[in-house]
């Protein structure tokens, strides 16, 4: 019976110990237990990956490069078709306007044409007067004659387009062959204005002899088609004074003729920039 009695207590006693030692941990401290807990969870869950990766394949790395050279390449196409789109339409806004410039200027050289065909006809017809004696000279005829002689009209190109393009560089909108009939046209219209200055020193020195010859009164009203209600005298008495206004006429009428030739040779070019502006970009 005794050692059946303390067979009982030792399983007791073991039992108790086993129980001591599992409820132990948790008895102790819970809030460390849980905490050590989330640090093995967390131990477990953050492990370090593994970096290290396969090589690849020299296929996989051309097919990357080509891919990457094509995104550059058709990103470089697209903006240039846009840029050339652009240009295109700006294009045609600067020849619309340089078109309308040089219709302007057309019209002026016709103008011009004419009055220069009036100035030479008139420069004929006060030379045959002077030839003649002067006791029958015309008073009305020799006014009549001299107003254009005395009369200088400039020409004067509307070359605003054509300024801003040179300037800004814009003239590269353009090809080259409608390039070169502008700048044609540009080389012509310095040699026209000189001609222009050139006749018109030539009218100042025809005038100064004029102003102790005659009554620039008459010549105002002419200018002006007024009614004439001043004394057409004429003080060209003496053989030099009219040797003096002979070559003076002359002079002026082989300044007027170059001028004259000068507008046609610009006149032409005119015509010619503005049918190649028409044909290039469609315009009316």
């Amino acid at each position: 019976m005794e050692e059946k009695n303390t067979s009982e207590n030792d399983i007791n006693i073991s039992t108790s110990e086993k129980n001591a030692e599992i409820i132990e941990p948790n008895s102790s401290n819970p809030k460390e237990t849980i905490i050590q807990n989330l640090e093995t969870e967390n131990m477990e869950v953050h492990h370090h990956p593994d970096l290290h990766h396969k090589p690849k394949k020299w296929k996989e790395y051309i097919l990357e490069f080509l891919m990457i050279f094509l995104a550059v390449t058709m990103g470089f196409i697209a903006e240039n078709i846009r840029e050339h789109i652009t240009e295109q339409k700006n294009a045609k806004i600067l020849a619309q306007s340089l078109l309308d410039d040089i219709k302007q200027d057309t019209l002026s050289l016709h103008s011009l044409i004419d009055f220069s065909q009036k100035k030479l006809s008139a420069a004929d017809s006060i030379l045959s007067i002077v030839h003649t004696p002067r006791t029958i000279w015309n008073a009305k005829s020799f006014y009549t004659y001299i107003t254009p002689m005395v009369t200088s009209i400039p020409f004067k190109s509307t070359d605003g387009t054509y300024s801003q393009m040179k300037t800004s560089g814009t003239l590269r909108y353009f090809k080259q062959s409608l390039v070169n009939i502008i700048n044609a046209y540009a080389v012509q219209l310095k040699k026209t204005e000189y001609r222009d200055e050139v006749e018109d020193k030539g009218t100042w020195l025809l005038g100064n002899l004029l102003f102790d010859f005659i009554n620039l009164e008459v010549i105002t009203d002419m200018r002006l088609n007024k009614p004439v209600t001043h004394n057409m005298f004429i003080r060209i008495n003496d053989e030099a004074s009219t040797d003096k206004f002979i070559n003076l006429i002359a002079l002026n009428k082989g300044f007027r003729n170059r001028s004259f030739q000068e507008y046609k040779v610009q006149l032409k070019f005119a015509d010619q920039l503005i049918e190649s502006l028409k044909k290039e970009f469609n315009l009316d």
